[in-house]
């Protein structure tokens, strides 16, 4: 079977193309370069995305002031080359250039010039009777509906984090931890883009699987940013977050609870 295009890219696996009659695309010499003749599951594939979206807003600052309607284009270009050695290890980096064209205020998220989106190394395979995961470079991640940790598709600039992620499943659980630095995103120059030790976001999560398929989940995170500014304070802050999830299907319907607590 062709597999289908993400949208997180790293997490496609082309190696079905190694087939020669599943190579039906107009672009599958791209999607899958042998890399060892004896290995299928080794491979080079090339990718790129180009997304364009007009927006209109008849009332910029909810229509406070003398604000006209603003009018614009929001443009997001991504090239990637994705390294699969084997079935256990992939090399993957991903470039991103983002733009806007006429828009009258430009926030930190609608525009980026060229830079590193993504650059990282993963393994994944087997230990005792589960399957282990890790990550270690500049990546992507998100958790659940993304009201906490989120790629941010959304908007036109996405969020990357310079981390080391590792993941473990066993039957019905699932047990992931990273520390990250959020990657910090500047339009002077491209590849100005950086990450440091004075913004760190760290989680520790477990998952499982309850009355069938559902999933009960809860996790703890740390969040720590110096010289942190608010409007009446200014210091280092630490964020304790507390989470708890269910989320189930019955039928036709589904739902998500979800709890959480800061200190």
């Amino acid at each position: 079977m062709r597999p289908k295009i993400l949208t997180n890219r790293w997490q496609e696996d082309w190696s079905a193309l190694a087939n020669p009659a599943l190579r039906t695309e107009p672009f599958d010499a791209l999607k899958y370069i042998p890399l060892f003749v004896t290995d299928p599951k080794s491979y080079i594939s090339l990718g790129a995305n180009l997304r364009e979206r007009f927006e209109f807003n008849d009332a910029p600052n909810f229509g406070v002031g003398n604000t006209r309607g603003d009018s614009y284009l929001l443009q997001r270009l991504q090239m990637h080359v994705d390294i699969r050695l084997n079935e256990n290890w992939q090399i993957f980096a991903q470039l991103e250039d983002v733009r806007t064209i006429d828009k009258a205020s430009i926030s930190p998220v609608d525009q980026n010039q060229l830079d590193l989106r993504l650059a990282f190394i993963a393994y994944s395979g087997a230990l005792g009777d589960g399957i282990f995961k890790a990550r270690v470079g500049r990546q992507d991640f998100a958790f659940d509906l993304q009201r906490f940790v989120s790629s941010r598709d959304g908007p036109n600039v996405r969020q990357s984090f310079d981390a080391v992620w590792a993941d473990y499943e066993t039957g019905l659980w699932r047990f992931i931890g990273f520390v990250s630095r959020p990657v910090q995103y500047f339009d002077v120059r491209p590849f100005d883009d950086t990450s440091n030790d004075n913004f760190r976001f760290s989680t520790l999560r477990v998952e499982r699987k309850v009355m069938g398929d559902n999933e009960l989940s809860g996790y703890y995170s740390l969040y720590e940013r110096k010289s942190a500014r608010y409007l009446d304070a200014l210091g280092d802050e630490s964020r304790h977050v507390l989470d708890a999830r269910f989320a189930a299907k019955s039928q036709q319907f589904d739902w998500d609870l979800e709890a959480m607590g800061q200190a």
